[in-house]
């Protein structure tokens, strides 16, 4: 008859581990938390019965999730800016280098330069990006 012995449970739990670093998500974390809880369990009491381990299994899963969620999501980076550059600009005060006229301007930022839009203004006036579509800044005066 086919027994089961601590160490496979331990190995589910690095193959789950596995699955965790090859795969999006923290899913697998939570099982393989579980699969190492069952497989100690066993260590301790060889004699325990396969449903008892399967329980543990899940039981262990299931609070490792709802307990250790919170605290990975606070280790989560907060939502990176890396790629949509204008999303930090929005609420930051600039100087035009060039007139707002019929709505349509341009304003230098660092080494680039952007199209903006909003209300006609003189350069050298302070304006506040109120919002970004696309490449394009949506100015308003700065207070």
């Amino acid at each position: 008859m086919f027994k089961i012995v601590f160490w496979y449970w331990w190995a589910l739990a690095a193959l789950l581990l596995v699955c965790e670093m090859m795969l999006p998500g923290v899913v697998f974390l939570f099982l393989a938390i579980g699969a190492a809880a069952a497989g100690t369990v066993l260590l301790m009491a060889a004699d325990v019965s396969l449903e008892l381990q399967l329980g543990v299994f899940a039981i262990v899963s299931v609070a490792s999730s709802v307990g250790l969620r919170r605290y990975l999501r606070g280790l989560l980076p907060a939502a990176s800016t890396l790629n949509a550059r204008g999303e930090s600009l929005v609420g930051q005060t600039f100087v035009l280098d060039q007139p707002i006229l019929g709505g349509r301007g341009r304003i230098k930022l660092g080494d680039g330069s952007w199209s903006v839009t909003g209300p006609d203004m003189v350069a050298g006036a302070k304006v506040r990006v109120a919002a970004v579509s696309g490449t394009e800044l949506r100015v308003e005066p700065a207070p």
